[in-house]
């Protein structure tokens, strides 16, 4: 049982993620009729399966919501602004009721709520449909049900002769099988269904009613055709079904006229139901096939804790791998060497494809923020479009959870002290409603995501003048636009005047910035008076194993990640050090450097030639000065652990194949202090 609970708990969470979604597109379409049915069948599925799973508290607040929406699908009420707010709302306490302890006191006030202000009179409860044949039968309606169950519903704990019972307590039925293949037999491995049902129903269900007989099937498994009328002459699904099923159009149109004819027939004898064939040996026994890989689900769940474990016996692979090599080395042997490379080549697929399971796209995250910018944007009474690129774009899923908050930090930034309120924007000649977009793409093996606003843009001059009064910067020092947008990013520095519940506390892209250099990402600033401002992530797109260039430093060993280097030459040491300013000519331009050795304070050595490594970073380029370069490294990365922590230069460590530890220098680091500096 806890099994199946944990199931539920994971489908209810992905159908309120989804929710969220359609009620964002309602507000925005609310005559859209097909958004209005999946939002009633999302509450309609959760009624019926947290009551079966003793959720009692989701049960009776969807049924709730069920009830609104059906209305809506019935055209007795219309979509508001307050019905899209109390649903969110709703969604939120169902979903925090799936994670905690269920709240029975904030479910009821809502129902309370939803009562008073949607539902107009007591709702009379559905008549069960074990009754159903005991109701006024003056209201009868014609229905075809295609019933279309997949192969495994078995699996699934479904058995469709309850479903057609069900049916058949409802009304009048005649029920047609069809089988997929010629025969049925039963295998002990495997049961698999390979019928489907053409059944005629007369009954006083509406619809609606009969979707609810079918709550725990997709809805792919069964169709409702309505026969009142020759609409289902022209029904594409119905059509085709029944040219599949019969030998020509004549013969299919005939067959379906002579079943509504015995449907509204049966209403001179109501108690002689045609039984459901359940005694029917052809009907009751399984098929049993050998599944082929079209019918297997392109997709499967798998849990974190396994990835992640997969991806810890990949990394050690990769290290005896290279411990393999280095022994081949050694001895010189040939038929060894073969050896070696194949399984170096099956390691480096291997690796990747255990990688790939990792990748998940980035719009799971960003389609988050729509909720957030609808909610804020209505909290600052301010009106702002928002536009979301390049969802399908991967990275790695730690990396993704890690920069939820910093993101989300950006955009209530963009929004509060960014986009002008309607009447300001108007004066300036804008669109009364500001625009926000979020841009995700690849920049080579790097993932880039952009929130870009058309506001205001940052007051530069508001920035320098608080920074001479908090004192980061001297009143005559001269510094440059990104100078001061660096400045942004100090601990405690902030613009604002007044503190809110959005900003003003000087806690934010301080914090931002530390939480990509975490996960080896940089931040870069960009704006323009009254045209915007676009800040941009750049980010790995994993972090578990990465290409380096490994150095040496004062007989230690250091990794660079390969990405970020552009070019590496020899260089005269005179030429480097005889200058005080500490900027070297590269391709005509003047790039700052830092030598390693004289940052982690080694004894110094005195070299004929240093070598120089030029590091891009946004296109903006700074050297490091190191002792030798030894050669690329595929780095397995390991945390540097608890004592460590607080130390900047280095992001973590890799174990080398002679069992001894190369640290990973941090380039985003060293790259702000000299832009600092």
């Amino acid at each position: 049982m806890e099994e199946f609970i944990s199931s539920f708990i994971n489908e209810a969470q992905e159908l309120l993620v989804q929710l969220e979604k359609d009620l964002l597109y309602l507000e925005k379409e609310p005559n859209d009729s097909e958004v209005i049915n999946k939002i009633f069948r999302v509450m309609h599925t959760l009624k019926g399966s947290a009551g079966m799973y003793g959720f009692m508290n989701i049960s009776h607040l969807s049924h709730e919501f069920e009830n609104i929406y059906a209305k809506l699908r019935e055209k007795e009420m219309k979509v508001t602004a307050e019905l899209i707010d109390a649903t969110l709302k709703g969604k939120d306490l169902l979903l925090n009721m799936l994670d905690k302890k269920p709240s029975e006191e904030k479910s009821q006030a809502l129902i309370a709520l939803l009562r008073d202000n949607f539902i107009q009179g007591s709702l009379q409860e559905k008549t069960s449909f074990s009754n159903i044949s005991d109701m006024n039968r003056s209201k009868q309606n014609n229905y075809c049900v295609l019933f279309l169950p997949d192969k495994t519903i078995f699996e699934r704990g479904l058995d469709p002769d309850i479903a057609l019972n069900e049916l058949g307590n409802s009304g009048f039925v005649k029920i047609i099988p069809h089988e997929k293949r010629s025969s049925w037999t039963t295998q002990k491995s495997k049961k698999v269904c390979n019928t489907i049902w053409e059944v005629y129903l007369r009954t006083a269900l509406t619809g609606n009613e009969i979707e609810e007989i079918f709550l725990f099937y997709d809805d792919t498994e069964f169709r409702i055709i309505d026969l009142s009328d020759d609409s289902y002459k022209t029904n594409s699904v119905f059509q085709k079904f029944l040219k599949k099923h019969y030998k020509n159009v004549q013969s299919a149109n005939d067959h379906t006229e002579a079943c509504i004819k015995e449907l509204i027939a049966s209403d001179d004898d109501t108690d002689q139901h045609e039984k459901i064939p359940v005694a029917d040996e052809k009907v009751t026994e399984i098929k049993s096939t050998d599944v082929s890989n079209s019918d297997i689900d392109s997709t499967i769940n798998v849990s974190s804790r396994k990835l992640d474990e997969l991806l810890n016996l990949v990394s050690e692979l990769v290290t005896s791998t290279a411990g393999l090599e280095a022994f081949e080395e050694k001895y010189k042997d040939v038929k060894l060497n073969n050896i070696i490379e194949d399984i170096e080549k099956l390691t480096k697929r291997f690796r990747n494809n255990a990688l790939d399971l990792r990748l998940v796209p980035v719009g799971t995250l960003l389609e988050k923020f729509k909720r957030h910018v609808r909610d804020l944007s209505k909290e600052l009474n301010k009106c702002v479009n928002l536009i979301v690129e390049g969802n399908e774009t991967e990275i790695d899923k730690a990396i993704l959870k890690s920069i939820e908050s910093p993101l989300l930090h950006i955009i209530r930034n963009s929004i509060d002290h960014g986009i002008e309120h309607a009447e300001e924007r108007i004066k300036k000649g804008k669109a009364n409603a500001g625009l926000l977009k979020i841009v995700a793409f690849y920049s080579g093996a790097n993932v880039v995501i952009q929130v870009q606003d058309d506001g205001s843009g940052i007051n530069l001059d508001r920035v320098k003048e608080c920074a001479i009064k908090n004192k980061y910067i001297l009143p005559d020092q001269v510094v440059t636009q990104q100078e001061l947008l660096n400045l942004i990013m100090e601990p405690g520095f902030t613009t604002s005047e007044n503190i809110s519940m959005v900003s003003g506390r000087g806690v934010g892209m301080d914090v931002v910035r530390k939480q990509l250099n975490a996960v080896s990402g940089s931040l870069e600033i960009d704006t323009e008076k009254d045209l915007g401002t676009c800040i941009t992530m750049k980010l790995p797109t994993t972090l578990s194993i990465i290409d380096t260039l490994m150095i040496e430093v004062s007989n230690s060993k250091i990794l660079i990640p390969l990405l970020e280097i552009e070019y590496c030459y020899k260089e005269n040491r005179e030429l480097l050090f005889d200058s005080n300013n500490k900027y070297i000519r590269y391709k005509n331009e003047m790039v700052p450097y830092v030598s390693l050795r004289e940052k982690f304070k080694y004894q110094e050595k005195k070299n004929d030639e240093e070598m120089v490594i030029i590091i891009n970073k946004f296109e903006k380029k700074y050297a490091l000065i190191v002792d030798q370069i030894i050669g690329e490294h595929q780095a397995v990365i390991k945390p540097l652990g608890e004592l460590f922590i607080n130390q900047p230069y280095f992001s973590g460590g890799s174990i080398m194949v002679d069992g001894k530890l190369a640290l990973i220098l941090d380039t985003n680091y060293l790259f702000n202090q000299l832009i600092i500096n």
